[in-house]
């Protein structure tokens, strides 16, 4: 019995691998640059406090974000084609989980020369302390200036005594238009928010 079909040299079908690839890759480009990741505050120097046993853990969560920001991520998440959605919505749906991220990783930066330990919340996870954040104004109002509003609440260790409530807000002047410029303020803003937070957390817990 014979085969019917068309051999193929091992180059051959190299080259074609090749060109299926380079046309998949292009039906996946999005469009709009958005924002590749916002920038945590740095590690500060030392010296950081040596606790021997267990330490103090800080849950920092949830941390809700302005709804333009919840709505452009539906979008996105719902929307089947890639081309169909707009550069703003693409740009802002990286907030909803960027801003979580950047806040909790600085309040465990700043925390850490205290020997105070800190991590993302997490349902039925335990912890001494916990920090919700809830960011009502995160956007550019103006073309150089972003302004922010958040309100943060420290609960106790059974996660649901109030000991503190805050709201803060503040204006951070942009550098440029640009998307370089625009994540530069959006990173400055939460690094300075962050700061606050801590700042009035030590303060509860006593540490100096």
């Amino acid at each position: 019995m014979k085969r019917c079909g068309v051999r193929m040299s091992p180059w051959r079908i190299c080259c074609v691998m090749t060109a299926l690839a380079v046309f998949c890759g292009g039906c996946a480009v999005s469009v709009g640059t958005g924002y590749p990741w916002l920038e945590p505050v740095p590690m500060p120097d030392g010296p950081y406090v040596m606790t021997q046993g267990r330490r103090i853990l800080v849950a920092v969560g949830p941390v809700d974000v302005p709804g333009y920001i919840t709505r452009a991520a539906m979008i996105v998440d719902m929307t089947p084609n890639p081309l169909n959605i707009s550069s703003a919505d693409e740009e802002a749906s990286v907030l909803e989980w960027e801003i979580p991220r950047v806040i909790a990783e600085n309040v465990r930066r700043l925390l850490a020369p205290y020997g105070v330990e800190a991590a993302r919340y997490s349902p039925g996870k335990n912890s001494d302390y916990r920090i919700k954040v809830d960011i009502v104004t995160f956007e550019i109002a103006r073309s150089e200036i972003l302004e922010t509003g958040a309100k943060w609440v420290l609960y106790g260790p059974d996660g649901k005594s109030l000991m503190m409530e805050k709201d803060i807000s503040f204006s951070t002047p942009l550098k440029d238009r640009g998307d370089g410029g625009r994540r530069s303020a959006m990173s400055l803003a939460l690094a300075d928010l962050s700061r606050e937070i801590v700042k009035d957390l030590l303060g509860v817990l006593g540490v100096k």
